[in-house]
């Protein structure tokens, strides 16, 4: 299986419990250097008005007023990463990529990936150093 890094698929989350995410989900995926059969993921739900701090910025999609600080909103896809329940998968769960209507798979762009490694790695730096 090749895959690039930023890719978006559709993923198996069947198993989870609690609130995290369950069932077949988008997710963000990265691989892990010297790891062939595992992948870094990030879920993708469907932005909602709870993940935004006013129904005006849900209305707008205004990306830097996302409500809690372990969700982004990829304009890109029209969605939220999910970074509180960022997970290793192995890549047995991912189930195909997710394409746009010319079956052109979709990835991240330049700008919607750097965007969501930085708020990434402030997110772990938050947990770590609290």
């Amino acid at each position: 299986m090749k895959l690039e890094d930023g890719e978006i698929y559709y993923i198996n989350f069947k198993g989870n419990v609690g609130r995290e995410i369950n069932k077949v989900h988008l997710g963000v995926i990265y691989k892990l250097p010297s790891i062939k059969d595992i992948v870094l993921c990030i879920p993708l739900t469907s932005p909602k008005i709870k993940h935004f701090k006013t129904q005006q910025d849900f209305y707008d999609r205004n990306y830097t007023k996302v409500k809690h600080f372990s969700w982004q909103y990829l304009k890109q896809t029209d969605s939220i990463a999910l970074l509180d329940q960022m997970k290793t998968l192995s890549i047995n769960r991912l189930i195909s990529h997710y394409e746009d209507q010319d079956k052109k798979r979709i990835k991240l762009d330049e700008k919607t990936q750097k965007l969501l490694k930085e708020k990434v790695l402030k997110y772990i730096n938050l947990i770590l150093y609290k």
